[in-house]
């Protein structure tokens, strides 16, 4: 008759491992049929939060949804004498033009009050100049304008890092001529 002796620490030791394997075979056959069972249930769809934020806000006009847009009572526009240029210094030389008319605010007011689109990444169509929006001598928002044709016909704005686009009308492209037409340069 053959007798063996085990340590105690060898038997523990084996116990152990055993109820490991178990738990990761029960692990794996459970996994297995929760994904057979699971293919009679319509898969769930994750909503982005980027995108449940921009869903709750697209129904806003620009106007509406960017209150810096409102109640402006001045306006500077920037008009770059070379839009295409140098991509790092386009926008150092510009002439530019100041109003205070109520008139042609209310058509930049009204250019912003359309539904916009919003990008993460600025659209592949260089600015032409930009407009600053004051209140009370106090500077409130920057709209960057392109109007190029039909693919670069836009006013857009930037808020918490998005680019918020909307389209240029007529009256506001023939207000931005007239204004490119009367501004000067900058006093040195």
């Amino acid at each position: 008759m053959l007798i063996i002796l085990i340590r105690p620490s060898v038997i523990l030791q084996t116990v152990v491992l055993f109820f490991l394997v178990m738990r990761v075979l029960f692990g794996f056959f459970l996994l297995l049929f929760a994904c057979k069972n699971s293919s009679t249930n319509p898969p769930i769809k994750h909503l982005d939060a980027n995108e449940a934020y921009y869903d709750s806000i697209k129904k806003f006009t620009g106007l509406e949804f960017d209150e810096r847009l409102k109640e402006s009572d001045s306006l500077v526009f920037f008009f770059y004498d070379n839009p295409d240029g140098d991509v790092k210094r386009y926008t150092r030389f510009y002439t530019q033009y100041s109003t205070i008319d109520s008139v042609s605010i209310s058509v930049i007011s009204q250019s912003a009050n359309k539904k916009f689109i919003r990008l993460e990444r600025i659209k592949d169509c260089r600015s032409q100049g930009k407009i600053f929006l004051f209140e009370k001598s106090r500077p409130k928002q920057v709209l960057y304008f392109s109007n190029r044709g039909d693919s670069c016909n836009h006013i857009y704005f930037i808020k918490d890092g998005w680019f918020y686009y909307m389209d240029m009308d007529s009256s506001t492209v023939s207000l931005l001529n007239e204004f490119k037409a009367d501004a000067v340069k900058p006093p040195s």
